[in-house]
């Protein structure tokens, strides 16, 4: 059974006897199917909302979720039942579940709370609509029908859904986190050199601590996205370290005289080149401002600096702070 107004999943075993066409709910099977799915659900609800709990709440909550069951068989006109039963049985399994620290707070994991319920419900009554189970509504609930202990969908959802469901889930919470993070520190970036202009994402690293040694100009650094609005593909070869270090006069005039070799460490690796270009002007386009910097040095990457482009310059910190307000 899914019961859509007070948030809450569960399913009714049935047999039907041989005689008289009874219907028989274990309660115990029912129960115990539900007491997991409510825990599964709670622990999702955890996961989005990064609320603060403990195992023992967790167990408590999902147990007082599951309450629920038998209320609903032995006393189904309790006030409980009701939509206004339901909206304060639902907060009162949060306040178990999760330590209380503000009122938004609560109010955000009771909607999260009430968010995956529904997901997970229309999921069930997707795989059980799929598989010909037998549905039917009783009382604004959702009822399917199964003989033995347990409706076999169901325990095979909470079986293998609720692992898969968890990993999955912890994966994209970081996987969010972590682009959330960087799109707020990704601006607009626009690079001057020789005459011309190319434009890019970049992204503040804050790692990024270098400089060059003899100029102590910033040092930062560009993917091909950037150079190729620069450099055709075949002088932008030529710019690889390696070819700089034996073949720097090849290279045109005006690269020659913008091109410095930096020093680096990197990854435990030191005694590293990187082939930079002192370019006429970086300026990253903020909220507040533009911020430019003159004369810095913009390091060659050949390779993208992030799988999906999602910027492809890393900006140096100092920038933030030093660069001149336009």
């Amino acid at each position: 059974m899914t019961d859509f107004l007070s948030g809450r999943a569960y399913t009714f075993s049935t047999a039907d006897k041989e005689e008289g066409g009874e219907r028989i709910i274990y309660l115990d099977a029912v129960w115990l199917l539900n007491l997991l799915m409510d825990g599964m659900i709670l622990s999702l609800t955890q996961g989005i909302t990064r609320a603060k709990s403990s195992k023992t709440r967790m167990i408590a909550g999902a147990f007082v979720a599951s309450t629920i069951v038998p209320i609903t068989i032995y006393m189904p006109d309790s006030w409980l039942v009701g939509s206004f039963g339901k909206i304060f049985f639902s907060m009162f399994i949060i306040w178990v579940a999760f330590s209380y620290t503000s009122l938004r707070a609560f109010f955000v994991q009771w909607i999260s709370f009430y968010f995956i319920t529904f997901a997970i419900g229309g999921s069930m009554m997707g795989v059980h609509y799929f598989l010909a189970t037998e549905i039917s509504l009783q009382g604004g609930s959702i009822v399917t029908f199964s003989g033995g202990y347990g409706d076999p969908v169901s325990w095979l959802f909470v079986v293998i859904g609720f692992p898969c469901s968890f990993v999955f889930t912890k994966w994209r919470l970081n996987q969010v986190s972590v682009h959330k993070m960087k799109l707020e520190d990704i601006y607009d970036v626009t690079v001057e050199w020789n005459g011309r202009t190319a434009h890019c994402k970049g992204l503040v690293d804050s790692g990024n601590q270098l400089v060059d040694p003899v100029s102590r100009k910033m040092v930062f650094l560009a993917d091909s996205f950037l150079w190729e609005q620069f450099f055709s593909k075949e002088q932008l070869q030529q710019l690889e370290v390696d070819h700089v270090v034996t073949a720097l006069a090849d290279l045109p005039d005006d690269i020659q005289s913008s091109v410095r070799l930096v020093p680096y460490q990197a990854a435990g690796v030191t005694g590293q080149l990187l082939v930079t270009l002192l370019v006429d002007k970086i300026t990253v386009k903020t909220e507040s401002g533009n911020l430019e910097m003159k004369a810095p040095l913009l390091g060659v990457q050949q390779q993208d600096l992030t799988h999906d482009r999602l910027y492809q310059m890393l900006i140096h910190p100092h920038l933030m702070v030093k660069g001149k307000s336009a």
